[in-house]
């Protein structure tokens, strides 16, 4: 195999509850440390470069890093105010919020890193010749298993009673696609590109043109969006602007060029290998926004409403006003 050279790769290059008035403060001046989690998805890039990326040190940011088992837990963490800010999956944190989190959304970063396989994508027509298949998933109710499942509903296919959703470690799922005994894939990275890379399946729906996103009806639309924790925009709001702006300038630069992000991953958190870091990073869309993020959430937690993901009594347009955090437009 030849050597992988990655030209220009120095880490210098990556970077509701109305809060806008005292989120409107000045750039802090001073360096303030902040706290950044996350759960080990190789789209977490622009947490994974902070500590040595210029988009946060020009901000006066210092950013320590914290790793966690998976999601929930780090949603956990920033509900309870023991991280300041991450990058997750609308997806996973719909429920929470549901129940109460004080976690805020403060913009939308990128979509691809959930991803709809097919077997024979060309064999599907529609979404409804999914309908009485199987389908694997990383994880039951995961956030591509729920996410495709409120899409199905939405397109009048049962996702609960007409589809079978089933785990399968990684070998065995190989096994099961070779033997067409299932038809699609909702899955997360890196899962979802190693089935890709290795011709086990080919792509069905993704979130370039709306078919697999939050708010597709409005917008292309995002898989992960900056969470903050409330206690951290309640208490210090220009730090959490300043983060809020850091990541925003962080995503647009890995959209210019991935190229460093996927060596900050090959050589710290998620230790991923490089030639698949280049590949995953750059099968994504690095559209960073807080224009529509009220849509979104409201738009996603009216599709998880109709798939019996969240409860009937939920108002998903108090949801995503009491969600969103407006900290760059004050």
């Amino acid at each position: 195999m030849q050597d992988l050279i990655v030209a220009g790769c120095s880490l210098a290059g990556i970077g509701a509850t109305t809060v806008a008035a005292r989120a409107a403060a000045p750039d802090v001046r001073v360096p303030v440390g902040v706290r950044l989690g996350y759960w080990g998805s190789p789209c977490e890039a622009v947490t994974y470069v902070a500590p040595h990326g210029g988009h946060f040190t020009r901000r006066h940011l210092t950013p320590t890093l914290t790793g966690f088992s998976d999601q929930a837990a780090l949603i956990a963490a920033l509900d309870a105010g023991t991280i300041d800010a991450a990058s997750v999956n609308l997806a996973a944190l719909l429920g929470p919020l549901e129940r109460g989190s004080r976690v805020r959304v403060a913009a939308g970063l990128h979509s691809g890193c959930l991803r709809v396989l097919a077997r024979d994508a060309v064999a599907l027509d529609s979404l409804h010749d999914l309908g009485g298949t199987v389908i694997a998933t990383d994880a039951l109710h995961g956030p591509a298993m729920n996410l495709l499942s409120a899409i199905l509903m939405r397109a009048g296919v049962d996702a609960q009673h007409g589809v079978t959703w089933t785990v399968y470690a990684p070998p065995d799922l190989e096994a099961a696609l070779d033997a067409k005994t299932v038809t699609a894939v909702a899955t997360a990275d890196p899962l979802g590109f190693g089935l890709l890379r290795d011709r086990k399946a080919q792509p069905y729906l993704d979130g370039t043109d709306g078919n697999f996103s939050c708010g597709g009806d409005i917008a292309p639309g995002h898989h992960c969006f900056l969470a903050l924790s409330g206690r951290f925009v309640e208490r210090r709001p220009a730090a959490a602007a300043a983060v809020t702006r850091a990541y925003l300038d962080g995503t647009a630069a890995v959209a210019r060029g991935v190229g460093p992000a996927a060596v900050a991953e090959s050589t710290g958190p998620p230790d991923a290998d490089v030639h698949d870091a280049l590949g995953m990073l750059g099968s994504y869309t690095w559209s960073a926004s807080t224009a529509i993020v009220v849509q979104e959430i409201e738009i996603t937690a009216h599709d998880f409403r109709r798939a019996g993901l969240l409860a009937r009594s939920t108002d998903p347009e108090d949801l995503a006003a009491r969600a969103f955090a407006d900290l760059v437009h004050g």
